[in-house]
């Protein structure tokens, strides 16, 4: 069965091969956060290669299967395109459905069709590690020229989106729990696991020197809860042990120059003050306000538009007079918000506002599924199987604490979170014949 996905008559189905080509391509280059322009060519090219794919049977089978996951993941889709349309700002939602929300469409869809088994799996795994490896050897250049000629007390080391080092400590939350669950979890060799060590080390390194304290943290709590799945206690102690000494080492510098921030992490402030949150509170209650003029429809998909309706529904003038700290993050120096430069910061207050209420409780739905799928899978099937699960819900969990202070609701992290839970489908997938087979 697994064999009837990629051979035609006993020869290599061309049309599945450029497909999955396309879709690995996708893949590797999600962790940069350049070239749009050739994301977008393959995006188009695997749309082209994937609609023939539908008109065969055993495609259509898996697609119309009851899974939960999917029918979640389709309601989703639905109701994104309702809101859209009835949304006061329905044209930038629309074009903004059919850039991000077709991708991810895309990327979960081929995963749950073509992934049929163990190796695919680790194949879509080990791009997404190399795309990762690639970015982090790329900043790693542009990070030691600039400390050649500078020290860490003269400031922050440069970044912008131009550069691979942009945007790179937020990747890392996402692929570093990914690497390491994939290294202790699932069968390497040991020079694999060489290569993965060296390039964990080299992603802490880089993460460290971005000065942001969230990703740091995401991948300490989520390697924390894959050696408890694991229950590999000695692993865990030795995790806490770095942890320890890492902090130590921090209190014990005297001038760590942009990197002082790091000591606020052992502050209980940092997590529920508005000042240790970087004034997220005032963005999230700002955000708030707007969900509840609109609750039930939101404000169409596209995270974008939370400009235009601040300045149209008054609240840049009501800001300005009344609230200091909204002003000066959705309004800065301005008289009224910038499209596109102000954004919710949560996850979920960004679905709010873009789909409403209703369409953040299928979205909640969804990801309940995705995890109870995964762990139900988790205690039967094959070892290998067991193991890859593993290393998908890790590196989801990572995801989704990502998402605590951020809205990574598109972009990059999302689209290789819907590729990861369209692996997971498609292993559930090729592996309930066999479990119908056995039952009988």
């Amino acid at each position: 069965m697994n064999g009837a996905a990629l051979t035609v008559a006993g020869k290599p189905d061309r049309l599945v091969q450029v497909t999955l080509g396309l879709w690995f391509g996708l893949l590797f280059i999600q962790p940069f956060e350049k070239f749009v322009a050739v994301k977008y060519l393959l995006m188009v090219g695997l749309l082209i290669a994937a609609i023939p794919l539908t008109m065969r049977a055993d495609v259509r089978q898996r697609l119309f299967s009851r899974n939960r996951v999917l029918g979640l993941a389709l309601a989703i889709v639905v109701w994104c395109i309702a809101v859209s349309a009835a949304s006061p700002y329905s044209a930038d939602s629309l074009h903004a459905l059919s850039r991000d929300l077709l991708l991810q469409g895309e990327l979960l869809l081929v995963g749950c069709l073509l992934v049929r088994n163990v190796s695919q799996a680790r194949t879509a795994l080990w791009v997404i590690i190399a795309g990762f490896a690639a970015v982090s050897v790329l900043s790693s250049f542009e990070v030691a020229s600039h400390l050649l000629e500078h020290s860490l007390s003269e400031g922050q080391i440069p970044r912008s989106h131009k550069s691979f080092w942009g945007g790179y400590a937020t990747m890392a939350s996402f692929c570093l729990p990914l690497i390491i669950a994939f290294a202790v979890s699932t069968a390497t060799s040991m020079w694999q696991r060489l290569l993965l060590g060296a390039l964990v080390i080299l992603g802490v390194v880089l993460t460290g020197l971005y000065g942001s304290r969230s990703p740091l943290l995401v991948v300490a709590i989520s390697v924390i809860v894959l050696f408890g799945l694991l229950r590999a206690w000695k692993a865990l102690a030795a995790v806490f042990l770095v942890i320890a000494l890492g902090a130590g080492w921090v209190a014990s510098q005297s001038n760590l120059g942009y990197l002082e921030k790091y000591r606020s992490l052992a502050q209980t402030d940092t997590y529920v003050t508005n000042q240790g949150l970087s004034l997220r509170l005032d963005v999230w209650s700002g955000v708030i306000e707007l969900i509840e003029a609109r609750p039930m429809l939101g404000y169409g998909y596209g995270w974008k538009k939370l400009a235009w309706a601040i300045n149209d529904g008054g609240y840049a003038e009501r800001w300005k007079a009344n609230d200091p700290g909204k002003t000066a993050y959705f309004l800065g120096e301005g008289e009224l918000a910038s499209y596109g430069k102000v954004n919710p910061h949560n996850y979920f207050l960004q679905v709010a506002f873009e789909i409403g209420l209703p369409g953040l409780l299928l979205v909640l739905a969804f990801w309940l599924a995705v995890f109870w799928q995964g762990l139900k899978d988790m205690v039967r099937g094959p070892v290998e199987s067991q193991r890859l699960r593993v290393v998908i819900l890790t590196t989801l969990l990572a995801y989704l604490l990502c998402n605590v202070a951020n809205g990574f609701w598109v972009g990059g992290l999302a689209n290789m979170a819907c590729a990861l839970v369209g692996i997971l489908v498609g292993l559930a997938l090729n592996e309930q014949p066999a479990a119908a087979g056995e039952s009988k």
